[in-house]
Parts: structure tokens; C-alpha cells; sequence
């Protein structure tokens, strides 16, 4: 397990919300969690056609203290880039640290 001191990257973690407006319409958005401090392993990317057009995206694993709220569909901001969470690694409860594995894509998805 990697030291408290290698967490050297400020994480933003956002939860997805979503508000009903008054014509009925759904409007999805993330709402500010914490910041947090994590290490970021690179790990695969990945290229394909996604609706006639080139999409990569590119994985990611983040470490940082465990925490028992971040979950699945949740975004994290690394530099200015969105990251979706598309997996949170299960820690036992005496251990300080977690995994969270995201998906940077390099094609806008719309927010979903």
C-alpha cells in the first residue's frame, strides 16, 4: 500500500444531481462534493466509432483516502478534464485507502 504522502494530485469530486423544471423537462448536472488529494495511475486507452465518428477514451486509476460516499456515474475534475467514475474498488474498513477507476473520454458524452 502507498503512503498518505504519494496522494500529490487534487481531485474534484462531484455527484450527479438531477432537477425537474417547471415544464417538465430533466436537467442533469454535478454538484461540487469535496477536493481531495490522490495519486492518478495511467492505465489503458481504447479507440473505436461511436456513432460514425472517432472516440477514444482512456483509463485511469485514481488512489486517495477511502471515503463511503463516492459511487459509480460520479465525476472527478483532474486539470481540467472530467473523469467518469466507472467503478469504485471495495476497501476493507481498516484500510485508509481506496481505488476509484475512471474513464477519461476524449470525445464530449454529453453529460451522461
Amino acid at each position: 500500500m502507498k503512503a498518505a504522502g504519494t496522494l500529490n494530485q487534487p481531485l474534484l469530486l462531484l455527484r450527479p444531481q438531477t432537477t425537474n423544471e417547471t415544464d417538465g423537462s430533466v436537467i442533469k448536472s454535478y454538484q461540487q462534493v469535496a477536493m481531495v488529494w490522490g495519486q492518478v495511475q495511467s492505465s489503458t486507452g481504447t479507440e473505436g466509432a461511436v456513432a460514425g465518428r472517432l472516440a477514444s477514451s482512456y483509463l485511469l486509476t485514481l488512489l486517495m483516502r477511502r471515503r463511503t460516499d463516492i459511487a459509480e456515474g460520479w465525476r472527478v475534475e483532474l486539470d481540467g478534464q472530467s473523469l467518469r467514475v466507472t467503478a469504485v474498488v471495495p476497501a476493507a474498513p481498516q484500510t485508509p485507502l481506496m481505488q476509484v477507476l475512471c474513464e477519461l473520454e476524449e470525445e464530449g458524452d454529453g453529460g451522461t
